[in-house]
């Protein structure tokens, strides 16, 4: 018994008559259960071959087994159980014990999947210490993390990449290694081995005594030894990072102590060509966004590379988008050499140009001449939340095409934003009064900045009788005023006594995650979410959206009338349109018009309704999953959340009836990651990839009220 669970059988000599390649075992109990993995140890003496395979009762101790062959073939082998392993090695050269703890340790990791069994770790361990030889011996040269360390191994190993087994006393762990340096993220490995292929004898990893130096303190030593050894390590770091997340973020934060070089740029009107990166954005995903201009008004400009720290890849100029820069053709209109043209600026993405993330990216531009000027970029690593919305502010929107939008922006933008989504943390909840007993409606109300509003929908709330059965969650997307807002509503709870759950969420994360977090913490089989700037027109408003659900099991949400505050409609439902080229987007019924237009008091179907006031049944919201959080800070959710819904079966309906004034995007214009960026272009753009056939299919549907006259929300 090697470990728990797992039995090593050996076979001395031979079995006369028998193909090694098709054996088979059986029992009294019948075929052996798999898995099970047979090693014929090289260069033994006496022939050796090992079995290694799950316990089970054929393979007790004194049992019988029948072997086999293909070719009709049969032997009895009768099983003698040993003690030590050392008694069935005995005599065995130290290349036959090295390839047996090669091969246990391997099937530890592999068929069994056991890399924490600290039996086998142990017994290949020891195992490999019977051939270690005083020369094997590889020294920890650095930290490169909190539980990383490079390694120096002895040479003859070769320069290339390999793969390697380490055992130590406790684990057993795969390591790469290249150049004389392996990266190994746990420092109980030492004084373990390292199992190279190839047959040769095991690298002890010799425990270090006192602090070992950080890549960083290597870097800055002056001696040539300490800067080869940093370099080695760097460059099995971003070898490592190509296919290991770890090391990817292990390497980006070494770079990111490192020194930034300036901005540089050839701007001189005078000169015969200019151009600048203005930004080269890691996407966290292994690629690489650019945004830069070039002006070469007599073609000097013959190939363009980037380079980073650890290499240069060409540019080619099919990877760039060439867009307008009305700046640079009024800065260069009196250039000697002339304009630097229409689209002087470019911009590009490169899916896998970061696979190696630098800190800080070179645009070299070589020219016809043979000489050659290197530009230097801005930093380039930065968080997921700003780089994103750094690219979605990179461009003007009016000269974004849709070649732009898709080859450009939204595969970075896509990458990011998920990056951003996983980094959550959990919200702050804080309960304000004894809450309601068994409410019939819970009301989630997004904040972000913007609380000029709540004052006028508290007082409105309180005065409603109806909204005594309801629970109030208010859900903060902007903590910084965390203790205002709890101040405020403290203060409504001591005047009116109704009850308030305030969530606040750790940063912003839009307007999709503010209303699942309230969704979350809700108790009522009727969600209601209301937007911050929303205020009833009267009392009596919630009851028609209650009747309306209670009279139609087949809808699954229900919206009702919205008006601007001069009191004309806003939305009495809402449907999608396309113009002859772009992309669908959301209309609202009747926008505009009168608040008692004729069309709008009907209660009707409608292909789906607004988010600034969205009730919809609990149980239909949990179905779908709730909203989606793949939108950037908000736009187009809600009818994504109404056509989800849809395709689970469920009916969207309008209540003209509850009438609600909405002071539309008062809090989203607080928003400088919205306002000044691409954020609603890229919204429209993956609504529209997602749902364009549904959309389309939808609106070829006869509905009870037309379109016109409208306007787009």
């Amino acid at each position: 018994m090697l470990a728990p669970g797992i039995v090593l059988l050996g076979l001395q000599g031979g079995l006369a008559g028998i193909d090694a390649g098709s054996i088979s075992l059986a029992s009294e109990h019948g075929p052996l259960d798999a898995p099970m993995s047979w090693l014929q140890v090289p260069a033994s003496d006496p022939p050796l071959s090992l079995l290694i395979a799950r316990a089970q009762p054929g393979l007790a101790a004194d049992a019988i087994l029948t072997v086999t062959d293909e070719l009709g073939g049969s032997a009895l082998l009768a099983l003698r159980p040993v003690t030590d392993i050392r008694e069935l090695l005995a005599g065995q050269p130290a290349p036959a014990i090295l390839r047996i703890a090669g091969f246990i340790a391997a099937r530890a990791l592999g068929m069994f999947r056991r890399p924490d069994d600290a039996a086998l770790a142990g017994l290949c361990r020891n195992l490999a210490s019977l051939g270690r030889s005083p020369d094997r011996v590889a020294v920890p040269v650095a930290r490169c993390g909190d539980d990383t360390l490079a390694w120096s191994l002895p040479g003859g190993l070769g320069g290339g990449a390999a793969t390697s087994l380490v055992v130590g006393r406790h684990r057993i762990r795969q390591a790469g290694h290249a150049g004389g340096i392996m990266l190994l993220a746990d420092r109980r490995f030492e004084d373990g081995y390292l199992l190279p292929g190839g047959g040769d004898g095991p690298i002890h990893l010799a425990p270090h005594r006192g602090p070992l130096p950080t890549l960083a303190e290597l870097a800055r030593r002056p001696d040539a030894a300490a800067k080869a050894l940093y370099r080695s390590a760097a460059q099995e770091l971003a070898r490592r990072a190509a296919g290991d997340e770890s090391c990817r973020r292990l390497l980006r934060d070494h770079q990111l102590l490192a020194p930034a070089r300036a901005f540089s740029q050839v701007a001189e009107p005078e000169g015969p060509f200019g151009g600048a990166l203005e930004l080269a954005l890691d996407d966290h995903d292994g690629g690489l966004f650019l945004r830069g201009w070039l002006r070469d008004p007599l073609g000097l400009v013959s190939q363009l590379s980037l380079v980073g720290n650890f290499g240069e890849q060409p540019l080619p100029a099919a990877a760039l988008t060439r867009f307008p820069r009305p700046d640079l053709v009024k800065k260069y209109a009196d250039a000697p050499h002339g304009s630097p043209g229409l689209r002087a600026g470019f911009v590009g993405h490169l899916p896998q140009g970061a696979v190696q993330p630098s800190a800080q990216w070179r645009l070299r531009i070589r020219l016809t001449t043979g000489d050659q000027v290197t530009l230097v970029a801005p930093a380039a690593i930065t968080s997921p939340l700003l780089a994103r919305d750094r690219i979605l502010g990179a461009i003007a929107p009016t000269h974004v095409t849709p070649e732009i939008l898709t080859s450009c922006i939204a595969l970075p933008v896509e990458r990011l934003h998920r990056r951003v989504m996983a980094a959550r943390l959990p919200p702050e909840v804080i309960r304000i009064g004894v809450p309601v007993a068994a409410p019939v409606i819970s009301l989630i109300v997004p904040i972000y900045r913007n609380v000029h509003y709540l004052r006028h929908q508290l007082s409105a709330f309180a005065r409603d009788p109806a909204l005594r059965e309801a629970e109030l969650i208010y859900v903060l997307d902007s903590p910084e005023q965390r203790e205002e807002l709890e101040h405020m509503l403290r203060g409504y709870h001591g005047i009116n006594r109704v009850p308030v759950t305030l969530v606040v969420q750790p940063t912003n994360y839009g307007y999709g995650s503010a209303c699942n977090a309230g969704a979350a913490e809700a108790r009522a089989p009727v969600l209601l979410l209301l937007n911050s700037d929303v205020v009833p027109a009267g009392r009596g408003w919630l009851l028609p959206l209650l009747q309306a659900l209670a009279a139609a099991p087949g809808l699954a949400a229900v919206g009702p009338k919205l008006l601007f505050a001069s009191g004309a409609l806003q939305h009495a439902g809402l449907y999608f349109e396309r113009p002859e080229q772009g992309d669908w987007h959301n209309s609202h019924y009747y926008k505009g018009m009168p608040r008692h237009f004729p069309a709008a008091q009907q209660a009707r179907e409608v292909p789906g309704i607004t988010g600034a006031a969205f009730c919809v049944r609990r149980a239909a919201y949990q179905a779908v999953g709730g909203i989606s959080t793949d939108y950037v800070v908000g736009d187009y959710e809600d009818s994504d959340l109404c056509l989800r819904l849809r395709a689970d079966g469920g009916g969207i309906g309008y209540v003209p009836a509850a009438e609600l004034y909405h002071f539309e995007r008062q809090s989203i214009s607080l928003h400088a990651g919205y306002t000044r960026t691409l954020a609603a272009t890229y919204n429209r753009g993956l609504h529209h990839r997602r749902w364009a056939a549904d959309m389309e299919r939808l609106m070829a549907r006869p509905w009870p009220a037309g379109p016109a006259p409208a306007g787009r929300s």
